[in-house]
């Protein structure tokens, strides 16, 4: 949603939409009994900067934001820090309210690779190949990468046994499959 203009009214009127939509899926994902095998992430592909523009929106800024949905997913917690400044003095401020991000992409995809079982160092690495600059600590100010444990209830998923059919004629693919 790019609101360069009348930021508050479009926005009130896209999240009613997006929460009928995710209340749509999780209420079917629920009832096929899959909830706990699913994580959503919803992101932001850039962020919006914190003062407005002269057509009461915001313009482009440098960041994001996400949220994750799942039967198996820690809810209720704000992660990453809120500046302690956000005026135009502000150590993170870059500029017309263009706020650095404290938590990056990568700090929360580094968890759900990992609880879809992505364990290995090497093929985390593949998988985000950033996640290695994107790591703070705690003395910077900066996230450090979460762990399966830190936005999840279990270690992983559930598996499923998948026998995969192809016919190779039509390319298409059926899938059967048991929990374990």
């Amino acid at each position: 949603w790019d609101h360069h203009r009348l930021v508050k009214e479009n926005l009130q009127i896209k999240f009613s939409e997006l929460n009928e939509a995710l209340g749509s899926l999780v209420t079917e994902l629920k009832a096929q009994n899959r909830f706990d095998d699913v994580t959503i992430v919803v992101a932001s592909e850039f962020a919006r900067t914190i003062t407005p523009n002269s057509g009461g929106g915001s313009d482009h800024a440098w960041g994001g934001h996400y949220f994750m949905i799942g039967g198996n997913v820690k809810g209720g917690k704000v992660y990453g820090k809120y500046p302690d400044n956000i005026t135009p003095d502000g150590a993170l401020n870059l500029g017309r309210g263009r706020i650095l991000p404290t938590t990056s992409w990568d700090c929360i995809w580094n968890s759900v690779c990992q609880w879809m079982g992505v364990d290995e160092e090497s093929e985390l690495d593949v998988c985000l190949p950033n996640r290695g600059n994107a790591a703070g600590d705690i003395g910077n100010g900066f996230t450090s990468l979460f762990g399966q444990g830190d936005l999840f209830e279990s270690a992983s998923r559930r598996q499923l046994d998948v026998d995969m059919d192809v016919d190779a004629d039509r390319r298409g693919a059926s899938l059967r499959g048991q929990r374990n």
